[in-house]
């Protein structure tokens, strides 16, 4: 095992076909962990690993119980143990709260929140004291974009999900992730994209901070970041943030 790296890490990652679950996957993989891919979308994952030999394809369905306690057994069975999960699986949907769709929002709240928590219970047991299980949130729980309430509140429940975690399990280290804008991924690929303008507006109004990060680059500092965290198992660090860096003055 070489420290500062995540080589000989046994890692499982919930949401690995698409963005920054699939980028965190091949940053990993090129450190010379082993990575369990899971999502719905078996074939993306399986374009992910490639000719990998230390990547398995587990396809599951984190909103579903026995799919994610399936996975998590797959996972260590395969690998020899868990030392990550990363829950990078998530949606948002721009809409205005007038305009509440209940479907909308079960559908989020499920994928956002009810599959992080079904995928921790799952790794928990098969994951030493050691161990880490990480959630990819959002910065858009202190900023509260307009029409995107639906993900931001979806994202402030995991993160209070992630604190009761803490007291139930103390035990186990539970890592939130604060994320900002990274391209290219999916994500917009789920979002009412004729209300699109109008947020971008409403949000530069806010004075939300812009800037985009690249994906690969997030993901390699998270593996990087992480590997230190599995590197000293006594230090427990709650938050990560990552965020694009705004332009400045000469």
């Amino acid at each position: 095992m070489t420290y500062g790296s995540l080589r000989g890490r046994k890692v499982l990652v919930v949401g690995a076909s698409s963005g920054i679950g699939a980028s965190f996957a091949r940053a990993a993989l090129q450190q010379g962990a082993e990575v369990t891919l899971c999502a719905r979308r078996v074939e993306r994952l399986e374009q992910v690993a490639g000719d990998e030999a230390k990547a398995w394809v587990v396809g599951g369905d984190a909103t579903d119980r026995d799919d994610m306690v399936r996975v998590a057994a797959t996972a260590a069975r395969s690998m020899g143990g868990l030392d990550l999960m990363l829950y990078t699986a998530g949606f948002g949907v721009l809409q205005p709260l007038v305009d509440t769709d209940p479907d909308v929002w079960t559908e989020i709240f499920r994928v956002n929140v009810l599959g992080a928590n079904l995928a921790t219970a799952a790794v928990i047991p098969h994951m030493e004291r050691s161990g880490l299980v990480a959630f990819v949130s959002s910065r858009t729980t202190a900023d509260a974009n307009a029409l995107f309430a639906s993900y931001s509140a979806s994202k402030a429940a995991l993160d209070q999900c992630i604190r009761t975690w803490r007291v139930e399990h103390p035990d186990r280290r539970f890592l939130r992730v604060t994320m900002g804008n990274a391209q290219p991924t999916e994500f917009s690929n789920h979002m009412n994209l004729d209300l699109l303008e109008r947020a971008l507006t409403d949000w530069e109004s806010q004075a939300i901070p812009g800037g985009m990060m690249e994906v690969a680059d997030v993901a390699t500092a998270m593996a990087e970041s992480f590997a230190v965290a599995l590197d000293h198992p006594e230090i427990d660090s709650s938050e990560l943030r990552f965020d694009a860096r705004q332009a400045g003055s000469d």
